[in-house]
Formats: C-alpha cells, sequence, structure tokens
C-alpha cells in the first residue's frame, strides 16, 4: 500500500503504470470502510462483474468506455468521473491507454 507525503502536489496517473497485455491493479488506500485503488490498462477490457461496494470512477489518463447495468456505453475521457452501486454490474474497455481510479466504500 502507497503512503502519500502529506502537504505536497502529487499525480495518482503517476503512481502506475501500464503492463502489455494485463490490467494492473494497485492498492493506495486500504482502510475498513473505504478503498482506493489505481487501475491501468494498456489495450483490453475487464469483462463485466458487479462492484463489490459502492464505488467512484475516477478517469485519470486516457480514453475508456463503461458499459453500466447493460446500459448504452459510455465513453469516459481524463477527468470525467462515474458512480456505481454496490453490485451493479459493469465493464470498462480500453481501446488504448487508460488509467483510472476506483475509489470504493460502505454505506452505513
Amino acid at each position: 500500500m502507497k503512503t502519500f507525503q502529506t502537504g505536497e502536489v502529487f499525480s495518482l496517473s503517476n503512481e502506475i503504470q501500464f503492463k502489455p497485455g494485463e490490467a494492473v491493479k494497485k492498492v493506495v488506500i486500504d482502510g475498513k470502510e473505504m478503498k482506493m485503488l489505481l487501475v491501468a490498462i494498456e489495450k483490453g477490457e475487464l469483462p463485466e462483474h458487479p462492484a463489490p461496494l459502492n464505488a467512484l470512477v475516477t478517469v485519470l489518463e486516457g480514453e475508456g468506455v463503461l458499459v453500466y447495468k447493460g446500459k448504452d456505453p459510455v465513453t469516459m475521457r481524463e477527468g470525467d468521473s462515474f458512480a456505481f452501486e454496490k453490485g451493479a454490474l459493469h465493464s470498462i474497455r480500453a481501446e488504448n491507454k487508460l488509467k483510472f481510479s476506483l475509489l470504493l466504500w460502505k454505506e452505513e
């Protein structure tokens, strides 16, 4: 798990690197009620799966296509965010390089 230097500006995008042919995942915060992961996909797809908790995805770099609950695909670009509810089926595809943060939390 990553410990960030407080009081300094940093780039989450620089905290994870691409690996050809795989989706790289890195846990940067791992708390009881909240987790934050960084994901880098050079090209490919995270197939449909349920959100394990409530989630907020924010694109850090590149562009990806999100399908949420079987609805029409949505293109997400750098700076875009999308919220999921726990259990919602979704998939993410990257035609080219994509990095995003994934914030997960439990409802009280």
